[in-house]
């Protein structure tokens, strides 16, 4: 399995409104990837949900993917 990432990712804090990046952390069945393949702390993988979560109840982002 290939990390997203192969670095430590640069983004201090995932913002819900910044949806392009968001995108890149989540499958294209809308689901979000898991550490293995993220790369992120624990920490940063739970505000990373918490936005991507924010994102969705605000109509940025798909709940699931169109077929």
């Amino acid at each position: 399995m290939a990390k997203i990432f192969k670095h430590r990712t640069d983004v201090a804090y995932f913002d819900y409104k910044d949806f392009k990046t968001l995108q890149r952390y989540v499958n294209q069945y809308g689901q979000i990837e898991s550490r293995k393949k993220t790369g992120l702390t624990e920490s940063q993988q739970r505000h990373l949900a918490a936005a991507i979560k924010r994102a969705r109840h605000m109509a940025l982002l798909q709940f699931v993917a169109t077929t």
